[in-house]
């Protein structure tokens, strides 16, 4: 039944992280992970679930990995948008 529930909590933050809901992502882990911990490696169905948690995580990652990027991208354009408001100003002044 735990592992029901491990594998449901880690599909719920695939849910999350595909949109975009990185709070729920965060607060799902917090969930997820004492039940890690309290994974019994006797289990025959042990093996299973850490492979399907690992597809899990990969796919977390990337779509933060992606998120990183567009948050850096958009970092950018605004840095270089407040440089180019700033030159304006400065020659309007001059």
């Amino acid at each position: 039944m735990m592992i029901d529930e491990l594998l449901g909590i880690s599909a719920r933050m695939v849910d999350a992280a595909r949109g975009g809901d990185w709070d729920a992502v965060v607060r799902l882990e917090g969930e997820r992970s004492p039940l890690i911990a309290a994974l019994s490696l006797s289990d025959p169905a042990a093996l299973a679930t850490f492979k399907a948690l690992l597809v899990h995580t990969e796919e977390v990652r990337a779509l933060a990995k992606q998120q990183r990027e567009r948050l850096g991208d958009a970092l950018g354009e605004h840095q270089q948008r407040h440089r180019a408001l700033n030159a304006y100003l400065q020659t309007a002044t001059d």
